[in-house]
């Protein structure tokens, strides 16, 4: 695989974590300085003007956004550098959240009574006892659906077609 990896742990439960594909390091660097930046340049203005004069509600609402948008940059920095898929499958739980290093994002578990794991081919889901075979050269990775009862979930990153028949027949097995 290039950059992306994955980590399949097999036991009582099932639990694999998909990690993203890693940024060039100076896009991230160029993001983490200009919430650096957004973030410095508030926290300066909002001394001086607070020492100076009153407040205005007009510049609270900019500190306001200013905030947000240095927070975005920051998760989105955590996200490119660090950031990761988790699945854990029990029993009858399935539980997936965004592991940010720092902090987890859109957490959800779910109850199911029955489970399938399908790949996608060419846009087009593949039920995986059909498998498929990769031709020398031909990248053989792809996104990992989960079909909880009705409901499906599916992968941001991709991981080998092989992994995920293996999910699909541990789980089914």
């Amino acid at each position: 695989m290039d950059k992306q990896q994955y980590a399949l742990n097999i036991s009582s439960n099932l639990e694999l974590s998909i990690c993203v594909n890693k940024s060039n390091n100076f896009v991230l660097i160029g993001i983490l300085c200009t919430a650096i930046a957004i973030l410095l340049a508030l926290i300066v203005s909002f001394v001086l003007l607070g020492i100076k004069e009153g407040i205005s509600f007009g510049f609270i609402i900019s500190c306001i956004v200013g905030f947000l948008c240095s927070g975005y940059l920051v998760r989105l920095y955590l996200w490119n550098k660090y950031g990761k898929e988790v699945f854990i499958i029990s029993k009858n739980d399935f539980i997936m959240y965004y592991d940010y290093k720092l902090f987890k994002d859109s957490y959800r578990k779910l109850h199911f009574n029955s489970i399938q794991v399908y790949f996608e081919y060419n846009d087009v889901l593949m039920d995986i006892s059909k498998g498929i075979g990769c031709s020398r050269g031909e990248k053989c990775n792809s996104i990992i659906c989960f079909k909880l009862d009705d409901e499906e979930i599916k992968s941001i990153g991709e991981i080998p077609i092989e992994a995920i028949i293996n999910i699909g027949n541990h789980l089914n097995g």
